[in-house]
């Protein structure tokens, strides 16, 4: 995880980032379900991911009220 640790990446994007890798896409509120994090620590750290690029926003189509958040796919195809 190079790309993050020079920014001083926060545990929770660590916890975050483990937990779309092995779950694949998910909302918010499924994040915070997984990770036991307070749902302002998950918005912080996804807001943080997003804006590094690391993680990508995408609509639900489903549902599409909610947004899913997944590895963006460059990072997928170096794991």
């Amino acid at each position: 995880m190079k790309w993050f640790r020079s920014h001083k990446e926060p545990p929770s994007a660590s916890k975050i980032i483990r937990v779309i890798e092995n779950n694949g896409p998910m909302t918010s509120k499924d994040i915070v379900e997984n990770t036991n994090l307070a749902p302002r620590t998950v918005r912080y750290a996804l807001k943080r991911l997003v804006a590094e690029g690391v993680v990508a926003r995408v609509p639900n189509l489903t549902d599409l009220r909610q947004t899913l958040f997944m590895l963006h796919v460059e990072r997928r195809l170096n794991r």
